[in-house]
């Protein structure tokens, strides 16, 4: 009985997730202790820098494009104002703990069912209009947002032009947390040692990893949430939808409280993420929140794969990181170097969409897929 319990529960292809995630846990944790303060990547004569700041923004990114993956990727909806609820979420959480001294997790309590409530109201439309007006209809959402936080009648709340500044605000790391001991062992590691810094970790250094593992925490949630949610009953349905609207109809799906609940959980998702990077930053600016912003998003999502989980993650990693590297680049072989010159992450940001919506229009998840499948059908072919 033991044993038919334990083979259920332990096949291989759950101890291979369990392998994978540990991994992914281990390699998080690695890189958080390696880049605690400002690290430099050398490739050639250029270097890049990475921190877990840009690792932050990075997290918030990656939550908002989970949330364009439940209404784009899963429920099949061109929505293109992820921003407003990007921004929503950032100021909200802002106001609260600038104004009311509110700690950072308490205000998503504030900021997920009211973005949740926004994004369902805002929804609606859906239930009449779709692709390209339901698409300008949402972008226009995005536009107008910056303008909204300006107005001298919310001055009181957003800051106005001069943004909600909450850099006083600190992240305390648990005096619990064994940083210290961690980063002095790892320090030990002969060869990889000098990776992880010389000596003890400062107050700074320790209130950078807690707000990292906290976040990461965050982002883990969320994917677990909606990872449950599309192998759920709503989450099937609103694949239904996606993959033709009138036969989920005709089988029963409540399309109205479908497309909404995808709408209201993306928003969800945008608010969290905006949350997060408002408490990163310190400020929750217009400009952040701008139209632009919606655009790098929905880039995120098609380069990193339409409808997958780890798709998120690469969009949200490119966004935070390749327009900042591109402007890092000062060499490459073969290029003239005035086009390295000005807005070069736009340009690589742009030029890489292309590509890939050429050669791997399914994005770059979609695409390691397909090219594992291929090793395994030729390993399988070579073992016959």
């Amino acid at each position: 009985m033991l044993q038919k319990l334990y083979s259920s529960r332990f096949t291989p292809e759950r101890n291979y997730q369990i392998a994978k995630w540990t991994f992914f846990v281990i390699a998080l944790l690695l890189i958080a202790f390696a880049y605690v303060d400002v690290g430099t990547i050398s490739i050639g004569s250029n270097n890049y820098n990475l921190s877990l700041i840009r690792l932050n923004k990075a997290i918030a990114y990656t939550i908002a494009i989970l949330g364009l993956q439940v209404v784009i990727g899963y429920t099949g909806q061109i929505a293109l104002g992820q921003s407003f609820f990007f921004g929503t979420g950032a100021y909200i959480s802002a106001w609260l703990i600038a104004d009311h001294s509110w700690p950072f997790l308490l205000t998503l309590l504030i900021v997920i069912p009211s973005c949740f409530l926004i994004g369902m109201i805002l929804g609606l439309p859906a239930l009449r209009i779709r692709g390209l007006y339901l698409a300008l209809l949402t972008f226009g959402l995005a536009a107008v947002f910056p303008s909204i936080v300006k107005l001298d009648k919310l001055y009181g709340y957003t800051g106005g032009a001069g943004g909600k500044l909450t850099s006083n605000y600190k992240f305390i790391a648990p005096s619990w947390l064994p940083f210290d001991e961690v980063a002095q062992a790892l320090q030990k590691i002969p060869l990889l040692g000098d990776f992880f810094g010389d000596g003890p970790l400062s107050t700074r250094e320790e209130s950078r990893l807690w707000k990292f593992i906290l976040f990461s925490l965050l982002a883990g949630l969320c994917f677990w949430l909606v990872h449950n949610l599309i192998r759920s009953r709503p989450g099937r349905a609103m694949r239904a939808i996606r993959d033709n609207e009138t036969s989920a109809a005709v089988s029963g799906v409540n399309l109205a409280l479908t497309k909404t609940l995808s709408f209201g959980v993306a928003s969800a998702l945008g608010g969290v993420g905006g949350a997060i990077y408002v408490a990163e930053i310190g400020i929750a600016s217009p400009d952040d929140f701008s139209s632009l912003v919606a655009i790098y998003l929905i880039v995120g999502l098609v380069v990193g794969g339409v409808g997958t989980l780890p798709g998120a993650v690469i969009g949200g990693l490119i966004y935070a990181l390749v327009p900042d590297w591109a402007s890092s680049t000062q060499s490459v072989s073969f290029v003239p170097e005035r086009w390295l010159q000005g807005p070069t992450g736009s340009l690589i940001l742009g030029v890489l969409l292309i590509v890939l919506t050429l050669f791997l229009p399914g994005g770059i998840v979609m695409g390691w897929r397909k090219f594992k499948n291929k090793l395994l059908r030729k390993e399988l072919s070579t073992a016959r």
